[in-house]
């Protein structure tokens, strides 16, 4: 699909959103077959509603809501996502769970100037609300129940004129002037609108996606090159040494012949050439006698004899990954059309790459399932595990924890249990969610009960565990801290999640 002439680098407008809930309206009355939040392009918070209209039973329509910048939409699509994509936690379970075989009652935009919309559903456990904000940089969707409370919401808002957290009661931010541009661009998407949206859009999340996923293939087969490079020339060099069996053999013939003549301690020997042309002067170590010397110079010359079959071997395989990956990052570096589907393929077949991983089948357990560990939920509905002891510390951090998850440990060397976040793709924690898991750090350590403590945190890729330390010890590199004090309510809210079970 070629890119739009007209890039329009910002999401809907207020006079375009208008638009589309206007032609969205022919939706009410649909009943939700399933409500997904997704991990949409660059990691931004998406929502995907499959409906099927009233009038037009066993059909389905797919209504996309994106968020973030410059793609902020709401429009029906023709565009289909992988389970893989799908974000999982409490937060998109209740979400889920709420809507489902609910009834689309309504499509409102609260004023023609706002960015901003509410699904209304007439669901089995009462009426539910969807209010979706696509301004800001992250946007914002909330499910209310019929109390206007935040059941789930995509992230935590904290910011200097409102906080709204789950339990709120929904509060609209207060209202700012439009921009200068957007009050003066020009509406790009004639009605019908809908169709012409969801191709602008997705054009852009595409060609965003490829060249991130171009981005990364050019990395790796770049780093893997260099390594297979090196390998390469490494093997070389111990095929020219074993050419050198034979100068090695005729070194220690000399050194056995001449031996007697050697002074013990000496670092030196002067011996008649092999070829009897001259003299040839050898060093020696003085700390070991001369047959020792020359017999670990036969040893040598065997070694290398030995080996050279399996280096010979080793050599013509590592030639051939090299050829593979100068092909594939000579691909990936083509101002053409590039296979990223090949070259991808190539780099997972060479070791370079992890398998993509099945997702769980519907019904099936993931991975963050049956643990051991003890678990809770952040405010922004992120698990949070906790190590009941120094073997489980172990393995929730180094086996367990993926690598972009959220490490933390109570600070000033004091004995507590090890915390990980498991974080979505592209996702940090907020200050919110720092602080939800600093204060079961706390709690679950030596420091509980102080006022305010210091706990320090980092990614877990950054967390070693070198030889020989004992269970629960690791060392942490690029640490940060954050100052934890006691909250009651939110230790209390923390303990109230608490799940053994999943």
């Amino acid at each position: 699909m070629p890119a739009p002439a007209d890039s329009g680098a910002r999401g809907l407008t207020a006079a375009e959103l208008s638009v589309a809930i206007a032609e969205l309206k022919a939706l009410e009355g649909a009943r939700v077959i399933d409500a997904v939040a997704l991990t949409g392009t660059d990691g931004h918070d998406d929502l995907l509603v499959v409906l099927e209209p009233r009038a037009r039973e066993g059909e389905k329509t797919f209504l996309h809501v994106a968020l973030g910048g410059a793609r902020a939409r709401i429009c029906t699509t023709a565009r289909r996502w992988g389970r893989e994509q799908r974000t999982r936690g409490p937060g998109p379970d209740l979400l889920q769970r709420d809507l489902q075989d609910a009834r689309l009652q309504a499509i409102e935009q609260p004023k023609f100037d706002e960015r901003r919309f509410s699904l209304t559903f007439e669901a089995p456990t009462g009426i539910r609300r969807v209010v979706v904000e696509l301004f800001g940089a992250r946007g914002l969707w909330v499910l209310c129940d019929e109390r206007g409370a935040c059941v789930a919401m995509s992230r935590v808002v904290e910011t200097s004129v409102r906080t709204l957290r789950r339990g709120d009661v929904y509060a609209a931010p207060p209202p700012t002037p439009p921009r200068g541009d957007r009050a003066q661009a020009p509406p790009r998407f004639a009605s019908p609108a809908l169709a012409s949206i969801d191709e602008h859009f997705t054009c852009l999340d595409l060609d965003k996606e490829r060249q991130r996923d171009e981005a990364t293939l050019q990395l790796a087969a770049a780093r893997a090159k260099k390594k297979v490079k090196n390998k390469v020339d490494g093997l070389q060099r111990q095929l020219e040494d074993v050419g050198r069996a034979g100068e090695l053999r005729e070194r220690a013939d000399m050194m056995l012949a001449y031996a007697h003549n050697v002074a013990r301690g000496a670092t030196s020997m002067v011996c008649t050439a092999a070829d009897g042309q001259g003299e040839v002067t050898l060093p020696l170590d003085p700390k070991k006698s001369v047959p020792e010397q020359a017999n670990h110079l036969y040893d040598k010359a065997r070694r290398l004899e030995g080996g050279r079959e399996v280096t010979v071997r080793r050599l013509a395989a590592a030639t051939e990954e090299l050829r593979r990956l100068e092909e594939t990052h000579a691909l990936l570096e083509a101002p053409a059309e590039t296979d990223l589907d090949t070259a991808r393929q190539t780099l997972v077949e060479l070791g370079l790459l992890p398998k993509p991983q099945a997702m769980p089948k519907p019904g099936q357990r993931s991975r963050d399932t049956s643990t051991p560990y003890r678990r809770f939920t952040s405010a922004e509905g992120y698990p949070i595990f906790v190590g009941r002891n120094n073997n489980q510390n172990d393995e929730l951090t180094m086996r367990f924890a993926n690598g972009n998850d959220l490490w933390l440990h109570v600070g000033g060397g004091r004995p507590g249990s090890h915390v990980v976040v498991r974080l979505p793709k592209h996702k940090t924690a907020s200050l919110e969610t720092l602080l939800d898991a600093g204060t079961l750090a706390v709690h679950f350590s030596k420091a509980r009960g102080e006022p305010r403590i210091d706990v320090i945190y980092t990614l877990r890729k950054n967390v070693r565990k070198p030889k020989g330390l004992p269970p629960g010890a690791v060392v942490p590199s690029h640490t940060k801290t954050v100052t934890v004090a006691t909250e009651e309510l939110r230790l209390r809210r923390l303990l109230d999640s608490a799940s053994h079970r999943d």
